[in-house]
């Protein structure tokens, strides 16, 4: 299985445009959570975002501006970044981006400029919101165009923390499905957290689209969790997202080869090459239609990058789905628009039973209905 590289095979806008460097700013802000979230890992209440703004400018000496997210969590409890860690990667790669004296055409004429740092998707990801954004710009397209983007409408889920009682997670599903009329609600899980909560809202709420979240907080190793992770069969679950060790693709298909709910994959993978390594692993020791990959551009690196997977998992027949990383709206809209593409299959975490963040000054999704309507924006000098 061969990766992909070329831009037209992905329907992924080929730039001819030459481009270059102006300046290169960084907008940090801290936003407080409506909620504190709970997870298998911890607990928080506010999160920092970085948007990396980049003014190019043509070969006429117009500028042209573009603005990305970073959307890491305040520690590295969820992948080996964090808010100081993207702080420190942006500078390096400003610095490469700022050293180059090449024009800028497509984006690989752009990544290649960061290319030799190793890991810091996080920050990457924001770096290269900020090129897709100034095309959008410059061209005066939506990125939904530059993308490959074909719906108009996109399925929308909520992703709900781990509670204290049972009661406070029934009333935020209540609120998620009779109120907001969302199209699936996920639920965070960890060992002694599961069974009980996941048959509640069942007993509750027969026939939703219901999937839980483990932020590998089980043991694939440990006979009692196997068993926890085997007993939620029972629950017509529509996936169990990342039960093990986030950094492990080939003890889940090994080890939970004989639950019947579909594996979801979400921390482990880090881009394309992770995803075909579990497609052929899954293909030897269960079956592909128990895989299914989460592609959040945030941890894979990017908006291509999160392309190449999707693509990757339609020519294999794996479900795929967008994740999210608590983004401001400008984050959000652009996993929105990503989510356009024919490639992703299932509701993405788009909506909350109340905004995130207290104060958000972007956009907000149009949403109604359990679906999010995909933004055709210009982005201008958004």
């Amino acid at each position: 299985m061969e990766p992909i590289v070329n831009l037209e095979q992905l329907n992924v806008y080929l730039n001819k445009t030459p481009l270059f460097i102006d300046s290169i700013s960084v907008f940090k802000k801290d936003f407080k959570l409506t909620f504190p979230i709970t997870t298998a890992y911890g607990n928080f209440q506010k999160l920092t975002r970085y948007f990396p703004q980049i003014l190019f400018k043509n070969e006429q000496g117009e500028i042209i501006p573009g603005i990305g997210e970073c959307s890491p969590l305040n520690l590295p409890y969820y992948n080996s970044e964090s808010s100081d860690t993207v702080n420190t990667a942006l500078k390096y790669i400003i610095k490469s981006l700022k050293s180059n004296k090449e024009p800028i055409t497509d984006i690989n004429s752009f990544t290649k400029n960061y290319d030799w740092i190793v890991g810091h998707n996080i920050a990457k990801c924001g770096i290269e919101g900020a090129y897709w954004t100034a095309l959008s710009y410059l061209h005066r397209e939506p990125i939904k165009n530059l993308w490959g983007g074909t719906r108009k409408k996109v399925e929308a889920g909520v992703s709900l923390g781990i509670e204290d009682r049972i009661d406070n997670i029934l009333i935020k599903v209540h609120i998620a499905v009779d109120r907001r009329n969302v199209k699936r609600v996920k639920v965070k899980i960890k060992p002694g957290m599961d069974i009980t909560v996941i048959e509640a809202i069942r007993k509750k709420y027969p026939s939703i689209q219901l999937q839980v979240d483990a932020n590998a907080s089980y043991d694939l190793f440990n006979n009692e969790h196997l068993a926890l992770l085997k007993e939620l069969d029972n629950y017509n679950l529509v996936m169990i997202e990342q039960p093990g060790r986030n950094d492990d693709i080939y003890d889940h298909s090994k080890q939970l080869s004989n639950l019947s709910t579909p594996i979801c994959l979400d921390e482990s993978i880090l881009n394309e090459m992770h995803g075909r390594q579990a497609i052929e692993l899954w293909k030897e020791h269960s079956s592909l239609e128990k895989l299914i990959i989460n592609i959040k551009p945030q941890r894979v690196g990017g908006y291509l990058e999160a392309i190449k997977i999707a693509h990757l998992c339609e020519i294999s027949n794996v479900k795929a789905w967008c994740g999210g990383m608590y983004e401001s709206g400008l984050g959000k809209t652009l996993n929105v628009i990503l989510s356009s593409r024919p490639e992703f299959n299932l509701p993405g975490d788009y909506v909350s039973i109340a905004p995130y963040f207290i104060n958000n000054p972007f956009q907000t999704l149009s949403y109604s209905n359990g679906f999010v309507d995909v933004p055709s924006i210009i982005f201008d000098n958004y």
